[in-house]
């Protein structure tokens, strides 16, 4: 399975498009862009495409919705993509033709534009991986887990590396009964959260951890130290009582003053388990990954990690 998360843009405004650019390339997607009409619908027929943003007014502002039209190539030329309809001119009219065209969302061009830029993509990459991975035989779910896991230990942009290893954590769990249901890139108005799963194991074991786990994904080429942990805990702390277990993936490990000191610090009711790359390769390798994740989690309660 490819990555998920290849974005067009099709939009006359240059400035935008650099907007676009900065702010997805940041989150990790893979991103190109198209200034019209015609390279757009020229652009939709190169490749797979998860997401499509469309302007709404293609030929200037003082022009016609002539994105709203594009809307419908999209579902021909490019079946699999969501698009998204974004606009400084928003109208109930161009709003309705939007949607009737088979718009996924729609965006205004306001003073919240990257907020909800990354939050609306962000869904729709969500909704696209969520339905490739519906479709995978158990079998290609594991060529597509081997896929995803060189891409976390290859992928040269620091971005898309980061992206994968998120990526990865989902579709992996997914393979682990009752943890199904896991999410990338969870916001609320003060922080984001990697990955969020939600338990709905029937396993004794993993019932009496709460209805939702919590992941932080550091794909550094260094060892994370001790204030990100800080960090992942308070987030933990911050739910309600409803996020006892957090997991904590570095792929290059910990340094010895954070995983020393995580068990002192750690609080009655919050657990982090840390797991650097060796431990999560044996986890993807593992025919029973229930049960690697259960050690896991006894080492973290037993000796404070020890995850280096």
């Amino acid at each position: 399975m490819r990555p998920i998360g290849r974005i067009l843009i099709i939009d006359d405004d240059k400035l935008f498009l650099e907007a676009y650019r900065d702010i997805l390339v940041e989150e990790g997607y893979t991103v190109d862009t198209a200034a019209d009409r015609a390279a757009g619908a020229a652009m939709l027929d190169t490749g797979e495409w998860d997401v499509v943003l469309v302007d709404n007014r293609l030929a200037g502002p003082d022009g016609p919705d002539v994105g709203v039209d594009l809307l419908t190539e999209v579902a021909v030329r490019a079946p699999g993509a969501k698009a998204i309809m974004v606009t400084a001119f928003a109208t109930p009219e161009s709003i309705r033709r939007a949607f009737s065209a088979g718009a996924y969302d729609y965006l205004e061009k306001t003073g919240q534009f990257s907020t909800l830029l990354r939050v609306k993509v962000a869904n729709a990459v969500a909704s696209v991986r969520d339905r490739h991975l519906a479709n995978l035989r158990d079998d290609a779910a594991e060529r597509a887990l081997d896929d995803l896991w060189q891409a976390v230990r290859t992928e040269p942009d620091p971005h898309r590396k980061g992206k994968a290893l998120e990526d990865l954590l989902v579709m992996l769990f997914r393979t682990i009964p009752g943890f199904a249901r896991a999410s990338s890139r969870v916001t609320n108005q003060s922080e984001e959260v990697d990955v969020v799963l939600r338990n709905e194991s029937i396993d004794p074991f993993w019932v009496k951890e709460g209805p939702y786990f919590l992941f932080e994904c550091k794909n550094w080429s260094k060892p994370v130290g001790r204030s990100e942990i800080d960090v992942f805990m308070r987030k933990l702390e911050r739910r309600h009582q409803r996020c006892k277990l957090g997991f904590f993936v570095a792929m290059a490990g910990f340094s010895e003053p954070a995983s020393k000191v995580h068990l002192a610090d750690s609080k009655d009711d919050v657990l982090v388990v840390l797991m650097n790359g060796d431990d999560l390769a044996r986890l993807i390798e593992a025919s029973d990954r229930s049960s690697v994740l259960k050690d896991l989690h006894q080492r973290a309660v037993m000796n404070g990690n020890g995850a280096h």
